[in-house]
């Protein structure tokens, strides 16, 4: 049975194998899942974990849940397939990706300060959060709350967006990256938890459930992707592909993956 919508709205994507050009399978993770769990950890971070969270106040709260309800808006409308060297060196091997790059640049928000929590929740500069306050010093409302709580509410953002994009990682392969924006070490302990040192959630144990699609990619594709990377040729290639990966609903049904979130003990 096909789920009633017009495309899928893709998080995050997995290719076996991810080196190319013969790509036999394709997991596709939802944005909403990611999203909802994101939102899940930032609902449930412990303000007062850092001694120096604790001069922030709560006035900025609902703009926080708000930047991290619509932080990936953008991701579906800039959403691609890329199959391009990852190393400088002319010999190195070619690999299967995706991107959304420029996604966080175009979504808007009434408010400035969830515009601008979305427009950095990839970088966490010293000079982004200063340029920010001082704009935010210009405002009528909030204007000294807002000035002062930025750099933790987006710290906020930050960690649980990596925490959670950890997390699936850890569900669908065992080739865990370090995450390039925070600083946070995890596990996967033997009963498949996932441990998270610092861990600044009040709830020793968060449930996070991840929604994806998996399926094949059949003999004829395969081989016309392959053949189509090869030979630099879009559309039956990297463009193919994406056409299969937000129409994925129409090749497999939506499957539920229970991850735990836990603190190391």
């Amino acid at each position: 049975m096909v789920n009633a919508m017009d495309i899928v709205k893709v998080g995050r994507v997995f290719f076996e194998p991810d080196s190319g050009p013969d790509v036999k399978k394709v997991i596709v993770l939802t944005l909403d899942s990611h999203v909802e769990n994101v939102v899940t950890l930032v609902k449930n971070f412990k303000r007062d974990f850092y001694p120096a969270f604790i001069q922030s106040e709560e006035s900025t709260y609902k703009l926080l849940i708000r930047a991290a309800e619509k932080h990936d808006n953008a991701k579906p409308d800039t959403f691609r397939v890329t199959y391009r060297r990852y190393k400088d060196e002319e010999n190195a091997r070619k690999s299967l990706g995706y991107s959304f790059a420029g996604h966080r640049f175009r979504v808007s928000d009434p408010d400035r300060y969830v515009e601008l929590l979305i427009r950095m929740h990839h970088e966490f500069s010293v000079e982004g959060i200063v340029k920010a306050q001082a704009e935010f010093k210009t405002e009528k409302e909030l204007a000294d709350a807002k000035s002062k709580n930025f750099p933790f509410d987006l710290y906020i953002l930050e960690m649980c967006d990596q925490i959670e994009a950890e997390l699936e990682t850890y569900a669908f392969t065992n080739d865990v990256q370090p995450r390039v924006f925070m600083d946070f070490h995890s596990r996967r302990r033997e009963d498949g938890k996932i441990e998270v040192n610092p861990y600044p959630f009040d709830d020793e144990e968060i449930p996070l459930p991840l929604f994806y699609y998996e399926f094949d990619v059949c003999e004829e594709h395969r081989h016309q992707i392959s053949k189509a990377l090869k030979e630099n040729n879009r559309e039956n290639g990297v463009d193919f592909l994406r056409k299969m990966i937000v129409n994925a609903h129409n090749q497999a049904e939506r499957q539920q993956k229970g991850m735990i979130l836990c603190k190391a003990h």
